[in-house]
C-alpha cells in the first residue's frame, strides 16, 4: 500500500473487476478520462487486469493501482503505461471513477501519491500525461502538481463525431523535488 492524505494506493487485483468495470462503464466518468463511449463487459475488464498483473510481474511494480478513501472504499485509478526503461520515462492515466466524488481533492492527492510512488520508489525521471483540450480540470490539476504543457497532439481524439486535440503534460524528478 502507498499511503497517500486522503487516498491509499493498492495494486490492482482480480476482486477489483466490479468495482472498474462499473466505472469503465459509466459515460459521464469515461468522458472525463477521455475514452470515448464504449461498452466493456465484466470478462474484458477481467482481461485488462490479468495483463495488468502479468506486466507488474515483468516490470517489479504495479501496473495499475487503484485508489481508495481512508474508509477503504475505492474512489479511483491509476494506471502506469508507456515506460521507456532506458529514459525512465512513464505515462500515467487517472479516473476518479465516481463523479460524486470529483471536486473533493481525490484526484489531487490521487495524483500527489502517485508521483511520490513513480520517483522516490520506482526511480522514474520523467512523468507525463495526457488531456483532453477541453478537459480544463484536468489541466488545472496537472498544472497545479507542477507538470508543464510539452505540446498538443492535433487532432488526436475523436468524440462526438468531432476530432479533437489532445494535450501532454509533463513532469521531471528535479521539477518535483523542487516542489516538496
Amino acid at each position: 500500500m502507498i499511503p497517500g492524505e486522503l487516498v491509499n494506493l493498492c495494486a490492482v487485483d482480480r476482486p477489483d473487476a466490479a468495482v472498474l468495470h462499473r466505472w469503465l462503464n459509466d459515460p459521464v466518468a469515461m468522458r472525463g478520462w477521455g475514452v470515448p463511449d464504449q461498452t466493456r463487459s465484466l470478462s474484458e475488464v477481467g482481461r485488462r487486469i490479468e495483463g495488468w498483473l502479468a506486466e507488474e510481474g515483468e516490470r517489479g511494480r504495479p501496473a495499475a493501482l487503484l485508489a481508495e478513501d481512508l474508509d477503504g472504499e475505492p474512489v479511483g485509478l491509476v494506471v502506469l503505461a508507456e515506460e521507456d526503461a532506458a529514459a525512465r520515462s512513464v505515462a500515467l492515466s487517472l479516473l476518479v471513477g465516481d463523479p460524486a466524488r470529483w471536486g473533493q481533492g481525490y484526484g489531487a492527492d490521487l495524483l500527489r501519491t502517485a508521483l511520490g510512488a513513480c520517483f522516490d520508489a520506482w526511480g522514474f525521471h520523467r512523468v507525463w500525461l495526457r488531456a483532453e483540450a477541453g478537459n480544463e480540470r484536468a489541466h488545472r490539476l496537472y498544472r497545479s502538481a507542477g507538470f508543464v504543457h510539452e505540446g498538443t497532439l492535433r487532432a488526436a481524439s475523436f468524440f462526438d463525431g468531432r476530432f479533437g486535440d489532445v494535450l501532454v503534460f509533463g513532469l521531471l524528478e528535479e521539477e518535483w523535488r523542487g516542489r516538496l
